[in-house]
């Protein structure tokens, strides 16, 4: 993708370098981290679930 808009895309007012850094802090937030998801899957799936820091 670098490759394509050029170097000026690393500065951070670049549009490109906005959008990945919108990309991956999404990735860290609650609602799409796997870990979030293991335990209501794990309660669903009638499977061990450690719920002491509930």
């Amino acid at each position: 993708m670098y490759d394509l808009a050029g170097g000026t895309a690393i500065y951070d007012n670049a549009p490109l370098q906005r959008r990945f850094r919108d990309a991956f802090t999404a990735t860290a937030h609650f609602q799409v981290n796997e870990a979030s998801r293991e335990l209501p899957g794990r309660v669903l799936l009638d499977q061990p679930a450690d719920v002491s820091m509930l």
